[in-house]
Parts: C-alpha cells; structure tokens; sequence
C-alpha cells in the first residue's frame, strides 16, 4: 500500500468507492470514501483542496500536484504546509500475532458501529476473518482529524493513520 496525498481533487473514477460520506463545517468540507483497496479523504477550505489517499501501489492515480507519495511500511509522519491548510499524517503499519490481531479485530468490530464510516470486505477464504476499515472524524475549532483503521486478515496486519487538516491564515 501507498499513502498519496495531493493538492488537488481526485477523480471520482479513480477510486472505487463502496461507501462514502461528507460533512460541511464553517467555510470547511471533508468528503470520505473507503473502498476495497483502501481510503481517500478531500478536505477543502475556501480555493484549497488536499487529497490524501491510501490505497494499493498499483491502482492509477495522477502525477499532478502530488506532495507526499510513500509506500506504508513501519511508521511515518509528514507535514506540510500548504496554502491554506496544514496537513499532518502519522501511519503505523503492524504486524501482530494472530491471536492478538483476532482480538483487535473484534474490538475494531465493536468501534465500526459508533464510526463516521466504516466497510466490511468478505475474507479471502471461509475461515478467514472479514477485513475491515473504520474511518472516524472530530470536528475541531481550525480543522478537522481523521483516525482510519484498515485490517489485513491474511497477513495479520493492520493500517492506522491519523491525519490532521488544519486551516492556516
């Protein structure tokens, strides 16, 4: 998987969105999609747009406007300011024993039904777990933070990110 994020809208084709949500606060949106090979997040303040998207390294996406392009592995944060907003994102990619990625799994379970989204993928086989991504928001006074939890059932191994959008004068 890669974390991409640019200073530009992402065509709604580029992305196979199963579900989506958006929110309007002040002079501030935020559109959520997750989809089966990850998530994008649009924050827009006035005349600004940033778009952060994880997803697998071989989906096509642009070239133009691209800040930030790593594959997500270990732990990482960036932080950029761009005209407008203020872009922070950690990413934690953990690979765990199975029987406490079974647990976290239930209790990511329990956290999708009070999330802002979240998305049930079918296991790969009968036996293996669903994979899941939880996607959750709070507002803030300057902007907006957004926890994603993604599980990989096959590998014992689970995405977090945490992203704040902050609006800069």
């Amino acid at each position: 998987m890669v974390l991409r994020t640019f200073q530009r809208p992402i065509h709604p084709e580029l992305f196979d969105s199963q579900k989506q949500c958006g929110i309007r606060f002040g002079h501030r949106t935020a559109e959520f999609r997750l989809g089966t090979t990850g998530h994008l997040i649009e924050f827009r303040v006035d005349d600004s747009v940033l778009t952060e998207v994880a997803i697998t390294k071989h989906e096509p996406l642009p070239e133009t406007l691209k800040v930030v392009d790593r594959r997500l592995i270990g732990y990482r944060t960036h932080m950029i300011d761009l005209p407008g907003v203020r872009y922070h994102c950690s990413y934690q990619l953990e690979h765990v024993p199975l029987d406490i990625y079974l647990q976290l799994h239930r209790e990511m379970e329990a956290d999708a039904r009070k999330a802002t989204l979240a998305l049930t993928i079918p296991g790969s086989s009968p036996q293996s777990p669903d994979s899941l991504s939880v996607l959750s928001c709070d507002i803030l006074s300057e902007g907006l933070i957004v926890h994603t939890f993604h599980t990989f059932p096959d590998n014992a191994a689970i995405l977090k990110t945490q992203t704040l959008f902050e609006t800069i004068e």
